[in-house]
């Protein structure tokens, strides 16, 4: 797929007329982190992606070569789709969204692992692993809940005290993680973009896109 993407960009810019850099500055990247993702050496991250695709008025699928169609399913008589048809277009635009995210945090849960084996600290690993888990626990529970009529047989924890131990657990861990790294028992790990990017290639993609969509969420929540 990532051969397929690199292949798609590079035609659509030669389609549109345009060098690596006046594409790179219409799209708000480097022309070097452009012709890395179009060589194929470089993953691009689910922003630069739907850039992408608005730029070029194509769909995600099609940058993913998923499908041959550059664009998405219209009615043929008068150019606007009928329900069924644009059920499907969300359909495809949601599953999409969700594999790309899927994926960042796939990929940037194994560099997290990684580096935690590295430290050899068995707490550590508990602390990060339990944070983790009680966060997808978490999602899990509201996920499960917005039905209201979902038998409650999943959980031996009741609705009302989840959220409430669920809070006070990831704030714990998280003084616990904190007072690891100041305790000085927990080996260091020397660390840079370019280290990173070095050790864990693609990973690292996802990996910084996650930041980068975490630092942005984390601005607008609290507009910093």
């Amino acid at each position: 797929m990532k051969n397929e993407f690199s292949r798609i960009i590079t035609k659509l810019r030669k389609q549109k007329g345009l060098s690596q850099k006046d594409a790179a500055k219409e799209l708000g990247i480097s022309q070097s982190l452009l012709s890395h993702y179009e060589k194929g050496i470089r993953e691009c991250g689910l922003e630069f992606l739907v850039k992408t695709a608005d730029y070029y008025d194509v769909s995600v699928d099609y940058l993913l070569g998923r499908t041959n169609s550059p664009n998405l399913p219209t009615n043929e008589s008068d150019g606007i789709p009928d329900v069924d048809e644009l059920r499907d277009v969300n359909n495809v635009k949601s599953n999409t969204y969700c594999l790309l995210n899927r994926k960042l945090l796939v990929n940037s849960t194994a560099v997290i692992y990684s580096l935690l084996a590295q430290t050899g600290n068995k707490k550590l690993n508990r602390c990060v692993t339990d944070y983790l888990m009680i966060a997808e626990y978490n999602i899990i529970r509201k996920l499960y809940s917005i039905k209201e009529n979902n038998p409650n047989d999943l959980f031996t924890i009741t609705d009302g005290a989840g959220d409430r131990f669920c809070d006070a657990a990831l704030t714990l861990l998280s003084a616990r993680i904190e007072s690891l790294r100041k305790s000085g028992s927990v080996d260091g790990i020397e660390l840079s973009q370019k280290k990173l990017a070095e050790m864990f290639d693609d990973s690292y993609t996802s990996l910084h896109q996650v930041i980068v969509n975490a630092e942005k969420a984390l601005n607008q929540s609290f507009k910093l």
